[in-house]
C-alpha cells in the first residue's frame, strides 16, 4: 500500500515540473444505465506530458457544492432523474496513465473508496476522414469498442500525444472531446492551454486510508465488487417494495446501472 502512495507522489510530483505539458478542460457527465446524459454535469481536467496523463473530475473545489448538494432532476427520454447529496470528493475521480508502464490507476466513490490498477485496455481505433474544429485545431473523427460501448472520439494530431480523458487512450493525438453512443458517457470539451504558461501544481492521487479493506484491487475484482452490490441493491429494493406492500419484482440494472464500464 504505501508503495503506490509514494509512486504516485513522486510521478505526479516530475509530471507538475516537467516542460512541455499541457492541460485541457472538460465537462464531465457519467449516466450508467440512464439512456442519455441525465447524470450531474461535473468539471474536470486532463494534465499531461511526454511521459504520463493526469485526470481528474468530480473534485470539491472544481464544484459549486451548494449547488451539487441541492435536489437535482433531469428529463431524459421521459423520465426524470433525481440526484440527491454530495456526488463529489475532496480529491476527486482521478485516472492516472503511466506511458512506460501502459497501466492506469484510478479511484471510485461508493460506499467505500475503491482504488484499482489495470493494464491500459487496446482500444481498436478506426480512424475517419470527417474533422471539427476545437480551440482552432483540426481534430479527427475515430470510433472503437470500449468494455461493452462503442466511443465516439475526436483527437487532434498536433498534439501528438496518446492521452484523452477517463480510460480513453491510444489515438495518435490527444483526445478533446469523447462520448459513447448514448452519451451514458459524455466528455465534451471546454478549453486547452498547451504549453501552459506557467508549471502547474497538482498534488499526489489520494492518500487511501491505511486499512486492509483500502488495498488497490484489479479490474476483475472490480467486476465482482459492482456484482455485489448490484445484488445488494436488488435485495434492498425488494425489501422496501415488501414493507410499502408495493410489486416485489424489481430491476435494479445490474451493473450497467453503477459503472459505464459494462465488462461485455
Amino acid at each position: 500500500m504505501k508503495f503506490f502512495i509514494i509512486f504516485f507522489f513522486v510521478t505526479l510530483t516530475s509530471i507538475c515540473s516537467a516542460q512541455n505539458q499541457g492541460i485541457v478542460y472538460y465537462g464531465h457527465i457519467e449516466s450508467p444505465g440512464k439512456g442519455g446524459p441525465s447524470g450531474l454535469d461535473f468539471n474536470a481536467y486532463l494534465i499531461f506530458d511526454k511521459a504520463a496523463s493526469y485526470y481528474v473530475t468530480a473534485k470539491d473545489s472544481l464544484e459549486n457544492l451548494s449547488k451539487l448538494e441541492k435536489e437535482q432532476t433531469k428529463e431524459v427520454n421521459g423520465t426524470t432523474q433525481v440526484y440527491l447529496g454530495k456526488h463529489t470528493l475532496p480529491q476527486g475521480k482521478q485516472v492516472y496513465y503511466n506511458r512506460q508502464k501502459d497501466s492506469l490507476w484510478w479511484n471510485k466513490k461508493y460506499k467505500e473508496p475503491v482504488y484499482g490498477r489495470e493494464k491500459r485496455e487496446n482500444i481498436n481505433w478506426k480512424l475517419g476522414s470527417e474533422t471539427k474544429t476545437l480551440a482552432g485545431l483540426t481534430c479527427y473523427k475515430a470510433t472503437g469498442a470500449f468494455r461493452g460501448k462503442t466511443y465516439t472520439a475526436w483527437y487532434t494530431t498536433k498534439i501528438p500525444l496518446p492521452y484523452g480523458p477517463w480510460k480513453l487512450q491510444g489515438l495518435p493525438g490527444l483526445i478533446l472531446e469523447a462520448y459513447d453512443e448514448k452519451k451514458e458517457m459524455y466528455l465534451y470539451f471546454k478549453s486547452l492551454e498547451y504549453p501552459v504558461s506557467q508549471k502547474l501544481v497538482v498534488g499526489p492521487i489520494t492518500k487511501a486510508k491505511e486499512d486492509s479493506k483500502y488495498n488497490w484491487i484489479t479490474i476483475d475484482e472490480y467486476k465482482e465488487l459492482l456484482k455485489k452490490i448490484a445484488e445488494r441493491n436488488k435485495t434492498k429494493a425488494i425489501l422496501i417494495a415488501k414493507q410499502m406492500g408495493g410489486d416485489v419484482t424489481v430491476n435494479t440494472g445490474g451493473i450497467e446501472s453503477l459503472s459505464v464500464e459494462l465488462f461485455k
